[in-house]
């Protein structure tokens, strides 16, 4: 990589160089904490949009000069990495005590999906380095236990971690507008399927109203239940 081009924000050299640079700086006691930072600028997306997560308004919000903000963050861009680094901490808490494998797989994924619906302005800035963050690396090391602790390989623990975060965040930007849940909705759809062409939609024309009542949770969970079977074939004698 060429020395004299920027580092994208949330890449492993970005993530390299701020490590450095923090151990470097002499510490001093300030006002402003990237906690304080990125829950307010998560609070801003929740209650104002994306297009209000601006430097600017951010120290508005803060009451602080943008000068001492840009003390924390360089731009808009490393705040939205230290957003959704917050964000990833905040939606991955630590699950019961007394699971097995499964049941520790399934609740964790819930509650991250629980979390982005409840704040889904999260979604459109999950670009895939946040996978790289603090808090997702406590993520990742905890999975890449439980995976281990399984039977799977380092590689398939991590690809499995890697597969089950990415259909969590796919599955939620799917839907997002969609009020799959909504009878209105429901009725919307069963309309437009029973209105198509049956001899080029077939099946959609057959069925519409049993399609049209299939919602988001129905398809998260049994997209959640093939993922964990196929796990669970790959660590059973016989099964993969």
């Amino acid at each position: 990589m060429d020395d004299d081009m920027p580092t994208r924000a949330g890449t492993a050299a970005w993530w390299l160089a701020r490590a450095e640079n923090a151990a470097d700086r002499p510490r001093r006691r300030r006002m402003l904490s990237l906690d304080l930072i990125a829950d307010t600028a998560l609070s801003l997306l929740d209650n104002e949009g994306a297009d209000a997560l601006t430097m600017r308004r951010l120290a508005q919000q803060l009451q602080c000069s943008q000068a001492a903000l840009y003390r924390h963050v360089t731009g808009r861009d490393e705040l939205i990495v230290i957003a959704m680094d917050r964000a990833v901490g905040l939606g991955l808490p630590a699950p019961p005590e007394g699971l097995d494998w499964r049941q520790t797989a399934e609740w964790l994924a819930h509650a991250f999906r629980d979390f982005l619906l409840a704040h889904p302005g999260l979604v459109a800035f999950m670009r895939g380095t946040e996978r790289l963050s603090p808090n997702s690396l406590i993520g990742l090391e905890s999975s890449l236990e439980l995976f281990i602790g399984i039977g799977l390989s380092v590689r398939e623990a991590y690809a499995t971690a890697s597969a089950l975060a990415t259909f969590v965040v796919g599955s939620v930007q799917f839907n997002l507008g969609v009020a799959t849940a909504d009878p209105e909705e429901q009725q919307l759809r069963q309309r437009l399927y029973e209105g198509l062409d049956p001899g080029r939609y077939p099946v959609l024309v057959a069925h519409a109203q049993e399609l049209s009542r299939v919602g988001s949770s129905d398809e998260f969970e049994f997209g959640l239940a093939a993922l964990l079977d196929a796990i669970e074939a790959r660590i059973t004698p016989g099964g993969g």
